[in-house]
């Protein structure tokens, strides 16, 4: 396959066009390439007529080393108007724009001799499927990758990539028997007789199950054999109703909250929650989150004034509307494989299938803090919104602690119970 001509494997699921929320363009930082920078400088921007007097870039890191768009106090970038429009792209096109600004919400995953195209539910019309199918915008994402290439000196063709993926810490594996894992999460998920929190407890069965397997010594075609037999398995041993499934421990709950105070916060845009009241606030949440009792911290601005037990006592079973929605949304995050290696931290492929799975959890758990009047699809598409904005490139979720704590809750089986725990009503 000859170079720029590579696979492209896109959503099928997934509908996407920008409806100029602005959001983007008010909560992230975009750094530049070296191009980008004298791309903008010879555009002709006057810092007091056109940026109302605030420069287009902003120096941060080690010796002010990483050049990034610039943004007002209130968290908007310096090129968004009035309108919630793109400077840039309103007077020279969307080719003109940053890279990162073109791309935006989808992901550009280099996986084996081909690319998966992940998309961030972080976007509010990803999560609420709105615009043009993606696979009807093959060309556009082909140019992005073309463009991305150039960008970050990507010399080396899909097919002569040597680098090999693991499943498990130290063990790296071939992408044909990621693939085919991949595709037996794919069925299992797929399943729409099924509810969506069942199909979750099945992945993480047979990720459990295939964990044990030691098939170094087996052809592809064995193993193919051995998933499909261990999947077949998990769909007759998993037990159908939530409700008879053990609740989540104290150990549990405790690693459980934790990962809610990290996908739930909000540090910037104009959806912030307490980190505008500096990091005493913040602290002061953590130690709430730890103990679990008293008023839930308000670390965006979605949280309404609701104490933990009370988050407990709005647990319901999950509409049909909503159960579709989050199966799009995992049936996107696992076929693109935004999950497993560069895009979650270098995680193997069964520790990053777990990290997703405990979105599920903590999505449902963050609905249940939500103002009320709004129905449960909305308020799933905002809880998702904002834990999406932290899977895979919120830091805190890459370290050490982080990821001992993802190992107990995997060890102990803990997420399996919080996945049914959320899934049904209160007693």
């Amino acid at each position: 396959m000859q170079p720029g001509f590579e696979k492209v494997s896109l959503p099928l699921l997934q509908n996407w066009d920008c409806h100029t929320c602005g959001t983007c363009c008010k909560e992230y930082l975009v750094q530049l390439s070296k191009d980008e920078v004298e791309k903008i400088q010879g555009q002709g921007w006057d810092r007091e007529k056109d940026l109302g007097g605030y420069s287009p870039f902003k120096r941060t890191g080690i010796f002010w080393k990483k050049t990034h768009l610039n943004h007002r106090p209130d968290g908007s970038c310096v090129f968004l108007d009035e309108k919630g429009l793109c400077k840039i792209h309103g007077r020279f096109g969307l080719s003109e724009k940053p890279l990162p600004c073109q791309v935006f919400p989808y992901v550009l995953i280099p996986a084996g001799d081909q690319w998966q195209v992940g998309v961030r539910f972080a976007c509010p019309s990803a999560a609420k499927n709105l615009g043009t199918p993606v696979v009807q915008q093959e060309k556009d994402i082909r140019d992005f990758i073309s463009h991305l290439k150039i960008r970050e000196n990507l010399a080396v063709s899909l097919t002569d990539n040597k680098n090999k993926p693991q499943l498990l810490p130290g063990k790296p594996s071939t992408w044909e028997t990621l693939y085919l894992f991949r595709d037996v999460l794919l069925e299992l998920m797929s399943k729409e007789s099924v509810s969506v929190e069942l199909c979750l407890r099945r992945c993480l069965a047979f990720a459990r199950e295939m964990k044990k397997m030691n098939f170094d010594l087996l052809s592809p075609i064995q193993v193919k054999e051995l998933a499909e037999i261990l999947s077949r398995l998990v769909e007759n041993e998993i037990p159908l109703d939530p409700y008879s499934v053990l609740k989540p421990t104290w150990i549990g709950r405790v690693l459980f909250r934790q990962a809610c105070a990290i996908y739930t916060r909000k540090d910037h845009g104009p959806n912030r929650g307490l980190v505008k009241k500096g990091r005493l606030a913040l602290f002061g949440a953590a130690l709430s989150f730890a103990r679990g009792q008293g008023k839930v911290p308000r670390v965006n601005s979605f949280t309404t004034d609701i104490t933990f037990d009370e988050v407990e006592q709005k647990r319901e079973p999950l509409e049909k509307e909503t159960s579709d929605f989050l199966r799009r949304y995992y049936l996107t995050k696992i076929g693109s494989l935004q999950f497993v290696g560069a895009t979650n931290f270098q995680m193997p492929f069964w520790e990053g299938l777990h990290s997703l799975i405990l979105t599920f959890p903590v999505v449902a758990w963050t609905a249940f803090t939500l103002k009320e009047g709004e129905n449960q699809l909305t308020r799933f598409q905002t809880a998702v919104s904002l834990a999406d904005d932290h899977f895979g490139f919120n830091k805190i979720l890459g370290t050490a602690r982080q990821r001992f704590s993802l190992g107990i809750l995997q060890f102990r089986q803990e997420t399996h119970r919080l996945v049914a725990w959320y899934a049904r009503g209160k007693p």
